[in-house]
């Protein structure tokens, strides 16, 4: 009786009666130290039942604390949710925890605190993405009872561990994810592993491993998941110990360096449900065998080099896939398309086969897919395969598809009308097809889309908003630039307050300014290039702009003045106004702009606010350009501030004065246009500070002097030199054929005077074709901006604008200078020049002999100058020759007979008295003697010499005259 009361009092007094004091204070203790500013441990106060606590686990009888449950779901990026602070070793009095989880906080690179290595209780330890840093402490070895052991390195603090012979002591190991953790020095790793015998999965990902030693007998018969993805294995061969797990049922490999054929031992794995092998070198075909692994699940060959036809049957046996990625894998293709076999995948979820060749109509994919897996794909990713064919109503039939990717096809017709029938569509990505028509009005039941890019197609028509975007209230990307809509919306329309990347360039969005962008509060990217807008940007629009990184307005019609609000914009921003009708004075912008263009429009005064406003910040802008406006007054000097300048273009404005020497400050200047002005003064010695420099565009001002020596040795880089029509006047400097990179060299319409240096075939970029590191042209900005580098060239007597494919034009154009001498052979080593212009000058003596083997010459013109002697008829030889004017010399003989030469205009050889033969009306007989140099009547000769330089020049000035106002006339700029 009395043992009774005795146990009945044990029971009504301690068990089930919650925590015990000490483990409540324990508890508030380690509260105490940890940072917790989301609230998660409100519920940890006063003399409370601490297991009715959040987070807290106790046993049901004894009311001892058992779990700690303090990790988040997944990693986290805002600061503000997670755990950070210290550990304190209060948790000590917690003698029965088992469970410890403090995963995905943020301890900011402390080490693993050693009181853990004391809490012999615990079977599970969680610290993975908990930011740990340092040594993994090797005391841990002491928690015998541990079974789950996570140890997943935060990537921002760098935990190592220099051995793992700790692990010996964790016999009953059943879960280990090492990932990230440096085992670099750790040698014994496999060895170590290999000695426990329970352990069911490892997860050894991204940890640095160089080596995998052989092992002489594999004892992890237990092991069923196993992950080695991304190390740095220095064997290119799987090896071979995996092929011996043979209870693998989840086998990941990707991202390493393995090479060669997918190793056929893989076959003897018959229990794998998954195998990722992603971002290797493997190449060869697919194997058949693979096809016999019927449990493969999840099967990931993404980004290798496999090639050749994929068995169209085989695969159907895979009939357990949920998932299968082929993707970028560029000798990859199906025969005919996706097989009839695709049929049976009917547990299918998700399918890729980007950039594998299909050649297929995309109803017949949509038709075989349809079969089985029309209930069960969720992502179809379809990019780049070569699809043709319309989408059909088919497409409604995949109501769980979440997303689906058909990019860069060829993909045409209208969307149809069962789009609306996907309701589960969250991502929808049919850029760069010939899709036409409009939205369908079903468009707007498709409530669940968040991201929307039909960029680059062929749509047209009308979208009403109220319509067909309505019910798009998840919607946060809607990428549609480059088709030909009209965006018809009511001013008090409201669309989904989500959109953070609004780009409808080319769609009509005018007259009027888009009044319904007031409201997005979360904007960031906009673009509404070429949209018809002809109305002044409103004041509360200046008000957003503090929240966008990019913002383009340009090819508009949009008058007034820009706000200096323009001052107050986010980190990194883009902003293009180009093509526009603003006018008054330019704003002031804020340091953290990184790209503006305000080019082509009619903006007027001097740049000294603009340049040198707050004159003690520093600025990070990348890109300028302020082209084609009315600018005036000289260049100010501060430019010190702005030395993340890349691009700075100034050209086509009414600047007057010298190049201030402060340009010199910009030392990460790639390019420098300051053509059509009214500079003058020499070319300042600073610039030379600028050894970054690929392009530099000075042409159509009146800069005098020498032509700069230092250009030689201190740009040596440069890619193109247009100084074209200024005052410079000397020789051409010899130190210009250290520019080995230099493609478009344009001296013309100067005064130099001089011999031509026979240096000019040390232009290694014109000479050979095999040089790859000819001009840097595109450069890159935030948000995947590129700036393409261009230049307006006269070639073929006209003005061209090279923009795309200017990294491969070669061009040398001194005409309509004072060279005189010979034109030396060395410039026939350009084998790559295309364009080649050296008219009126003074050279004299005969054409060089070895033009045939400049093979790429397109244009050659040589006229209006002293040559003496037969045309080469080596030139005859020149299949790309295209234009060609060797007029107004003293050019004598036959012209050499080809059918090219034959077919130019006689003007291409008139003024040479003794030249003869077709196109010339002119035969050539026995009685027409070639002259001699050495028995000419030099007064007769320089009578004649004079008189047809004198037609020649003017007829040339009439026409360079003519198309340069021709060219203004229809805004053509003359230099980019």
């Amino acid at each position: 009786m009395n043992v009774s009361v005795i146990w009945m009092g044990l029971w009504d007094g301690t068990l089930g009666a919650g925590c015990s004091a000490d483990e409540r204070e324990a508890l508030l203790k380690f509260k105490a130290d940890l940072e917790d500013p989301s609230s998660w441990l409100t519920s940890w106060v006063g003399q409370e039942d601490c297991c009715t606590w959040s987070h807290v686990v106790c046993d049901n009888y004894t009311g001892h604390v058992t779990e700690l449950h303090l990790g988040l779901p997944q990693p986290s990026n805002w600061s503000n949710y997670v755990l950070s602070g210290k550990l304190n070793p209060s948790l000590l009095e917690l003698k029965y925890l088992g469970y410890l989880d403090l995963s995905n906080n943020d301890f900011h690179g402390i080490q693993v605190p050693s009181f853990l290595c004391l809490m012999t209780s615990l079977n599970t330890l969680y610290l993975d993405e908990a930011g740990f840093g340092g040594l993994i402490p090797h005391q841990l070895g002491n928690l015998s009872n541990l079974q789950q052991l996570g140890l997943q390195a935060s990537k921002h603090y760098g935990l190592y561990a220099d051995s793992l012979r700790w692990l010996s002591g964790l016999s009953s190991l059943k879960f280990l994810d090492l990932s990230n953790v440096d085992l670099s020095n750790a040698s014994d790793w496999l060895n170590m592993i290999n000695a426990l015998p329970s352990l069911s999965k490892l997860y050894l990902a991204n940890c640095q491993i160089l080596h995998t030693p052989a092992l002489a007998n594999v004892n992890l018969s237990s092991l069923s998941s196993l992950s080695l993805y991304h190390n740095q294995f220095d064997q290119t061969s799987v090896p071979s110990w995996v092929f011996q797990l043979k209870s693998l049922t989840f086998l990941n490999l990707a991202y390493n360096t393995f090479r060669g054929p997918i190793p056929l031992q893989l076959q003897n794995l018959t229990s794998l449900r998954t195998l990722e092998l992603a971002s290797n070198h493997f190449n060869h075909s697919v194997p058949n065998w693979l096809y016999s692994l019927h449990h493969l699940e999840y099967l990931d060959l993404y980004s290798n080099k496999l090639n050749g036809r994929v068995s169209t049957i085989g695969i159907g046996n895979l009939s357990s896939l949920v998932h299968l990625d082929m993707s970028v894998n560029h000798g990859l293709e199906f025969e005919r398309g996706i097989p009839e076999s695709f049929k049976s995948l009917c547990r299918l979820r998700s399918l890729s086969l980007g950039y594998v060749k299909l050649n297929q109509n995309v109803s017949e994919v949509l038709e075989i897919l349809g079969e089985c897996a029309s209930n069960t794909l969720q992502e179809l990713y379809l990019d780049t395969c070569q699809l043709h064919g319309q989408l059909t109503d088919q497409i409604g039939l995949f109501k769980r598809l979440n997303r689906l990717i058909l990019p860069n096809n060829s993909i045409s017709g209208p969307l149809p009308s069962s789009f609306g029938e996907m309701t589960s569509l969250n991502h929808l990505d049919l850029s760069r097809n010939k899709i036409n028509g409009s939205f369908p009005t079903s468009f707007g039941s498709l409530t669940g889309l968040a991201y929307v890019d039909i960029s680059r197609n062929a749509m047209h028509g009308v979208v009403l908003p109220e319509i067909h975007l309505a019910n798009l209230t998840k919607l946060t990307f809607f990428l549609a630039s480059g088709n030909q809509m009209a965006f018809k919306a009511n001013p008090d329309w409201v669309p989904s307050r989500l959109l953070q990347i609004l780009n409808l360039e080319s769609w009509y969005v005018g007259p009027g300014f888009p009044h319904w962008l007031k409201g997005l509060q979360y904007l960031k990217s906009l673009d509404l290039a070429n949209s018809g807008i002809s109305e002044p940007i409103p004041d509360w629009f200046w008000s957003m702009s503090s929240q966008f990184y990019y913002m383009n307005f340009s090819h508009n019609k949009i008058s007034g003045r820009l706000a200096n609000i323009i001052s107050v914009v986010g980190t990194d921003s883009l902003f293009d106004f180009s093509n526009n009708h603003l006018e008054g004075p330019l704003p002031t912008i804020s340091s953290n702009l990184t790209l503006l263009d305000l080019s082509y429009n009619l903006l007027s005064g001097n740049l000294v606010k603009f340049l040198c406003f707050r004159p003690s910040e520093m600025r990070t802008t990348q890109y300028l350009n302020l082209r084609g406006n009315l600018l005036s007054g000289e260049i100010p000097g501060c430019w010190k501030n702005w030395q993340s300048l890349e691009v700075l273009r100034l050209g086509s404005n009414k600047f007057i004065g010298r190049i201030p020497n402060s340009i010199g400050t910009l030392i990460s200047l790639v390019s420098l246009h300051i053509q059509n002005n009214s500079l003058t003064g020499e070319i300042p010695l600073s610039l030379g500070n600028c050894s970054k420099l690929l392009t530099i565009d000075l042409g159509y001002n009146g800069l005098e002097g020498e032509i700069p020596r230092w250009m030689g040795m201190s740009l040596s880089r440069l890619s193109i030199l247009n100084l074209r029509a200024n005052k410079f006047h000397g020789s051409m400097p010899v130190e210009l054929c250290h520019l080995q990179f230099l493609q478009i060299l344009d001296l013309s319409h100067n005064s130099l005077s001089g011999s031509l240096p026979e240096c000019l075939s040390n232009f290694s970029a014109m000479a050979t074709s095999d040089n790859t590191d000819v001009a840097v042209i595109y450069l890159f900005f935030g948000g995947g901006e590129v700036y393409s580098e261009n230049q307006i060239l006269l070639t073929k007597g006209s003005f061209v604008d090279y923009s795309t494919i200017l990294n491969y034009v070669r061009s040398v154009d001194l005409s309509c200078n004072n060279l005189s001498g010979v034109i030396p052979e060395e410039i026939t080593d350009l084998k790559e020049l295309q364009y080649l212009n050296l008219s009126h000058n003074l050279f004299s003596c005969r054409m060089p002999e070895g033009l045939q083997t400049m093979e790429s010459l397109e244009s050659m013109d040589l006229s209006v100058n002293r040559l003496t002697g037969v045309i080469p008829p080596g030139i005859a030889s020149l299949t790309f020759l295209s234009y060609l004017n060797l007029s107004y010399n003293n050019l004598s003989g036959e012209i050499p007979s080809s059918t090219q030469l034959q077919s130019f205009d006689s003007w291409s050889f008139i003024g040479n008295q003794d030249l003869c033969g077709p196109p010339l009306n002119k035969g050539c007989s026995a009685s027409i003697a070639v002259p001699s140099s050495g028995n000419e009547d030099e007064e007769d000769e320089f009578l004649w010499f004079s008189i047809s330089t004198s037609i020649g020049f003017v007829a040339g000035f009439a026409v360079t005259v003519w198309s340069f106002f021709f060219g203004l006339s229809n805004n053509i700029p003359w230099s980019s």
